[in-house]
Parts: C-alpha cells; sequence; structure tokens
C-alpha cells in the first residue's frame, strides 16, 4: 500500500496533470529566480551559498529554508516558520468527481478547525522588502482607494497598474459590461489573520480581492462556507459552483494575479496578486526534471496541493 502522499500525487499526476507543490517540496532556485525576474527592483543576486539557495532583498540575504525565506539571522531557525505558499499552477481546474477516497479523506482533515489552528504563520521578512513593511501603520501608508469595475476598492499601490490592465481587457470583452453589472462587491485590503489560524491574509497586504456576483443563484463559492452545511464541501460539482467567465480569469491572470477557483479548497470569488508563481510555473515547464524531483519531494498533504485553508474575503 503506497503511503498517502503518493497515492495523492499519483492522482493529480497522472488523473489531472495537477502537479503543484508548496515550500520545502518546491524548486527553490527556480523560486528565487521568479522572484528575481519578478521584482528586479527590490531583488539581487540568486546564488547557491551556506549550502542553500538565496537571494539578495533590500541589501540582506535571504535562505530559501525549505521554502520559507528565511533572513540570515533567522536561517536555522526553520522549526518557528511554515514554508510559503509555491506551486505550479495548473491549467484546468481539478474535477472533484474523481477524487480518490484517499485523497477526500484527507482534504476533510486538512480542512477541521484543530489542523488550521496547529499551523504557524510563515515569515514576511521578505515580503516586508517587496511590498513595504511587516506593520499595519507601514502598509496602510502605501494603500490607494481606487474605483475598479464600477466599485472602490482599497488596495495596495504596486498592483493599481495590473488592476487597471485587468479592468480594460474585461471592458474589451463582449461579456464584460454584462459581468460588470452582475456584481454585488469587491473587497480588497483588509488587515487581519485568516479566519481560524494564525495566519496573516493576503488582504492585509492589500493584494488580494474578491469578487462576487449580487446573486449566486444557489451556486456555491467558497469552500468554508460551504463546509458548515455539507460535509463533501469538497465534492461539490464544478458546474454548481460560482465562477467568474474564463475570460475574466485570464485577463487576472495575464497581470500576476492567481484565482482561487483553481485549489482544491476553493475560493471561487478569490484573485491574489503572485506574479512570482506564474513565473515559477513557466520556469518549472522548461525544467522537466525540476518538476520531478519537486513532485517526489511531496512529504503531506501541505506539499501538494496551495494552502487555501488560509484565505478568505472580509466578511468570512
Amino acid at each position: 500500500m503506497y503511503p498517502l502522499f503518493i497515492l495523492i500525487l499519483l492522482f493529480f499526476a497522472g488523473v489531472q496533470g495537477f502537479a503543484q507543490n508548496t515550500g520545502g517540496s518546491a524548486n527553490g532556485e527556480l523560486v528565487l529566480k521568479a522572484f528575481q525576474t519578478c521584482f528586479p527592483d527590490k531583488t539581487g543576486e540568486v546564488v547557491f551559498t551556506d549550502s542553500d539557495w538565496t537571494i539578495n532583498a533590500g541589501g540582506k540575504t535571504f535562505y530559501w529554508a525549505g521554502g520559507r525565506l528565511l533572513p540570515q539571522a533567522e536561517k536555522s531557525n526553520t522549526d518557528s516558520w511554515d514554508p510559503q505558499f509555491f506551486y505550479v499552477i495548473p491549467q484546468k481546474v481539478a474535477t472533484p468527481e474523481s477524487y480518490p477516497p484517499e485523497y477526500i479523506e484527507a482534504l476533510r482533515a486538512r480542512a477541521s478547525s484543530e489542523q488550521r489552528l496547529e499551523r504557524k504563520d510563515s515569515n514576511k521578512a521578505f515580503q516586508a522588502v517587496l511590498y513595504g513593511g511587516l506593520e499595519r501603520g507601514e502598509i496602510e501608508n502605501k494603500l490607494e482607494r481606487i474605483n475598479f469595475l464600477g466599485k472602490r476598492v482599497t488596495v495596495h499601490r504596486s498592483i493599481t497598474g495590473a488592476l487597471a490592465r485587468v479592468e480594460a481587457e474585461i471592458r474589451k470583452w463582449d461579456g464584460g459590461s454584462a459581468f460588470i453589472a452582475s456584481l454585488g462587491s469587491i473587497d480588497g485590503y483588509s488587515w487581519r489573520p485568516i479566519a481560524g489560524t494564525q495566519r496573516m491574509s493576503y488582504h492585509s497586504w492589500g493584494l488580494a480581492l474578491d469578487i462576487q456576483p449580487s446573486r449566486l443563484g444557489g451556486k456555491t463559492i467558497y469552500w468554508l462556507w460551504e463546509q458548515g452545511r455539507n460535509r463533501d464541501w469538497m465534492l461539490v460539482p464544478l458546474e454548481k459552483r460560482w465562477n467568474p467567465p474564463d475570460e475574466v480569469i485570464a485577463a487576472f491572470e495575464r497581470e500576476g494575479f492567481i484565482w482561487g477557483g483553481k485549489w482544491p479548497v476553493y475560493d471561487n470569488m478569490h484573485f491574489e496578486y503572485r506574479p512570482e508563481l506564474h513565473e515559477y510555473s513557466r520556469l518549472m515547464a522548461t525544467r522537466p526534471a525540476a518538476a520531478e524531483s519537486a513532485a517526489s519531494a511531496g512529504r503531506d498533504l501541505h506539499h501538494i496541493y496551495p494552502d487555501t485553508l488560509r484565505e478568505g474575503g472580509s466578511r468570512k
């Protein structure tokens, strides 16, 4: 009998083509090179030193440290921090009807309140260099209130240009006006930990948006809301989940955002600015050996699907 993580890896690699990896199972060299490419004004050289991959940022050296991105003073303190969130972005949404029983039970356990509370936060010193601080006041000095798809939204000023281009693409699309008219709310910045966890949400950086329609039409949109009434929340068919149109998803992805609807623990309203994941996915596609190595390094459920137990909108 294969261990659980091997069964899940085989399922995603063989059935869905959905190989993903987080933290220690990701390829550290390629993740750091992805950051270097996406943030050339904030990062410097990527080198292998002290038996680990490192990157210079803000005049400091950060160590890969199994996906934790730790400054030099913390590089040996890996037990204090959980790995950060790095994975290969899937082309398609996994089909829940084909989930094996072992995977369903693993998702159910991973989504329990007990396991969610057990998770530590990740070290945010590297993100502080990229986005201008760690404290609430520092981040709030970096925010802007903008008009986006007919709503007023507060976001980090570094993503306002990307959002303007997303909106332009949506408005050029034939169905754009109808989509915009269907929206009920868009939530951006919200300083808070993720509900039921010790981890800070990407909404706290002003780097995530939750886009909700005026009416769900009986469809589900977010795993945690569905979990309260349905223990088989992970098996809700794709056609019974609210999805933004493909054209909207593509517009966001072209500008460096990831969509939470591609996560097995789904958050279909959620878009998050992570350009390094798109670049990492591109680099992994050019390095088959690296992708195979990353997949084989998976140790548990945390390392083989995105950590979507951590996100949620401002009303979650």
